[in-house]
Parts: structure tokens; C-alpha cells; sequence
């Protein structure tokens, strides 16, 4: 009976262990999991979004395995754009896209980017400048320290273009137009060269095309002919030199970054340093495909001369634009504004030798 009662008891003990065992490990699994929020307001079927769902997306789960698992909110269904900078700063979502220049109050150093209208034409020239400014001109890291929130992968719209419903065969033609724009500054650039500038929401543009409320929209190409701006307003004037300016920044909830094991954070910042390298060439390739589609449809498509380019830049009033970014900036808290115009100026002139 003893020896019975000790196999019994020996038994037990190993089922338990085991048990102990299993439930340990099940907890170090679960710990070892991280959970994020990807949060856009555009839908998942523009250039920039496919790339950030089916390329960097891809490559954090490629580096970080089994370890990392991200719920995906697409079309502003968690966040407008308006929104996200707080809502990754609370840590609400964890990543997200941010577009800067919704934030003129908040990041207003960024706002400089829109007072260099004229910009590299290859993509890889462009994330150079950026990464420059943000290691060179501190302004910029402190604006978005601040926030709480951390750059993760960068990358840009398409050049900007003017798409209307009547023909454009050079900048002269929207003189005396109504023509919308989704910032203050490009807003500026367009009274500059005659046209009648018109502040509208993004998503009303489409209807205010087709009834007529505006003749034509200023803005990036991927962005008109993805919202289908072109198939109401089929006459499009374009330039690879007419960047976008701004960066779309793909963000990070800073603390939350810090506060990760060194190899996640490696690991996420390897992921986005592939994907950026990845989007030059998607970023040329769909410039094509998209200017080809709009050939096929029956679009319009004319490429702006020099003369164009130069009356769109238009020095003598780009250097007013630039004394009142200075003093809107100071007023917005930036002290060293004039400072922080030169060294970034000086960085685009290198940026622009690349090229």
C-alpha cells in the first residue's frame, strides 16, 4: 500500500509540475506578444497606403515574427487626420500616419516645407533632406518630442498637380479661376499666379468639381487620381519638380517605443529603413502608371515647362512668403525662426545638388 501510495503521490507531483510548467510558459508567451494599432485616414488603396499595408506592414511582421501583431484602421475609422497626432501621443493607437501640415499650431517648424515649392525630383533625394533636417535643425525632433510621438518610416506623395475641368496647357490658364488647395500656403502660391484661391474639405472636392463650385483642385497626383478628381476634371498640368513638400510621417508613440525591449526597436526601425529604400521605386513606377491611366482615359496631361516652374516658385514673392512664415512661426513660439529658415535652407540647397 505504501509503495502504491508513493507512485500515486509521485504522479501527482510530475502532473503538477508540468502544469506549472505549461502555465509559465504560456504567460511568457503572452508577455512577449506585442499588440499595436496602425491608424490612417486615407483608405488602403492608394500608392501610399498599399505600400504601408503590403511593405512596411509586412516587414515589421517579417522582423519581429510571432512577437508582434497589428489591428490595421484604415479610412479615418479610428482617426481623422486632424486627430492622430494626439491619439498616438496618448498612446490610443500605437503607430499611424500623420500628415504635418494639420498641424500649423503644434508642429509649426514643419510649416516650412510648404516655402520650397520647387523640389527634388527622385524620392531617395527627398528622404534624404528630411532625415538631414531631422538630424541637423533640432527645432524639428522637438516639436515632435513634444507631442510624444517618434518618426518611423517617411515617404511622400506624388508630385503636386493642378488638375481642372478646363484646359490647361500652361500655369497662365488658371489665372482668374477658382482653384482649391489644402493649405494656407499653397493657397498663397495660387493668388500668387492669379487664380482665386478656395478653401474647401478634401472630401467635398469631388462634388464642388463636378457641379462647378471650383474649377480646378492643387494637389498631389496619387491623392486627385486616387479620390478620382481627374475622371470630373480630366485636364491635368503636372511636374516631377513640383513636390509634394511636406513628408507623410508614419509615427510611433514615443514612450511606447522607448519602453520596448533594444531588439523590437531595432527591428522596427530596420523595417522602416527597408521599406523607405523600397518606396523609390514605387514611388517613380506609379508616377508613370498613374500619368499612363490618365493617357488612357481620355485625360488631358501636360507637363509644365521651365517658365511654369518659375512663375509658380515666383522668388521675388516666395521671399515675402518666406519673411511672413518667420513671423507667424515666432508667434507660434519658434524664437529662432530666421535661424531655423537658413540652416533648412541650406540643406535643401544640398539636397537640390543631388539631385
Amino acid at each position: 500500500m505504501s509503495t502504491s501510495k508513493g507512485l500515486r503521490k509521485l504522479r501527482s507531483t510530475r502532473t503538477l509540475l508540468l502544469s506549472s510548467i505549461l502555465i509559465a510558459a504560456s504567460g511568457l508567451t503572452s508577455a512577449a506578444e506585442i499588440k499595436l494599432k496602425y491608424s490612417d485616414h486615407d483608405p488602403n488603396n492608394g500608392m501610399r497606403t498599399n505600400f504601408v499595408q503590403n511593405v512596411w506592414l509586412k516587414e515589421i511582421n517579417n522582423q519581429l515574427g510571432d512577437r508582434v501583431s497589428i489591428q490595421e484602421f484604415w479610412g479615418g475609422s479610428l482617426f481623422g487626420s486632424k486627430e492622430i497626432l494626439k491619439g498616438i501621443g496618448d498612446n490610443i493607437t500605437q503607430i499611424g500616419f500623420m500628415y504635418p501640415g494639420h498641424y500649423p499650431g503644434q508642429l509649426p517648424a514643419h510649416t516650412i516645407f510648404k516655402l520650397l515649392p520647387k523640389g527634388p525630383k527622385k524620392f531617395s533625394n527627398m528622404v534624404w533632406f528630411y532625415r538631414t533636417i531631422y538630424e541637423e535643425v533640432p527645432a524639428f525632433e522637438a516639436e515632435l518630442k513634444k507631442a510624444n510621438v517618434k518618426p518611423l518610416l517617411l515617404t511622400a506623395g506624388l508630385p503636386a498637380a493642378f488638375v481642372g475641368t478646363t484646359s490647361l496647357e500652361s500655369i497662365d490658364d488658371i489665372t482668374g479661376r477658382k482653384w482649391r488647395a489644402g493649405d494656407k500656403w499653397s493657397l498663397r502660391f495660387l493668388g500668387n499666379v492669379g487664380a482665386h484661391p478656395v478653401s474647401i474639405p478634401w472630401s467635398d472636392t469631388y462634388m464642388a468639381l463636378q457641379t462647378g463650385a471650383i474649377d480646378g483642385c492643387y494637389t498631389n497626383l496619387d491623392g486627385a487620381h486616387m479620390m478620382k478628381f481627374d475622371e470630373t476634371a480630366p485636364n491635368v498640368l503636372v511636374s516631377k519638380s513640383l513636390w509634394n513638400g511636406i513628408p507623410f510621417m508614419h509615427m510611433v508613440n514615443r514612450r511606447t517605443f522607448e519602453n520596448m525591449p533594444e531588439d523590437v526597436q531595432d527591428a522596427l526601425l530596420k523595417a522602416s529603413k527597408i521599406a523607405e529604400e523600397k518606396y523609390s521605386k514605387v514611388y517613380e513606377d506609379t508616377f508613370e502608371q498613374i500619368i499612363q491611366t490618365q493617357k488612357d482615359s481620355g485625360v488631358k496631361v501636360t507637363f509644365m515647362s521651365d517658365e511654369d516652374i518659375d512663375k509658380w516658385e515666383n522668388s521675388p514673392k516666395l521671399i515675402d512668403l518666406q519673411s511672413q512664415w518667420v513671423n507667424e512661426a515666432k508667434k507660434a513660439g519658434l524664437d529662432n525662426a530666421e535661424e531655423i529658415l537658413t540652416q533648412v535652407k541650406a540643406i535643401y540647397e544640398r539636397a537640390m545638388a543631388r539631385s
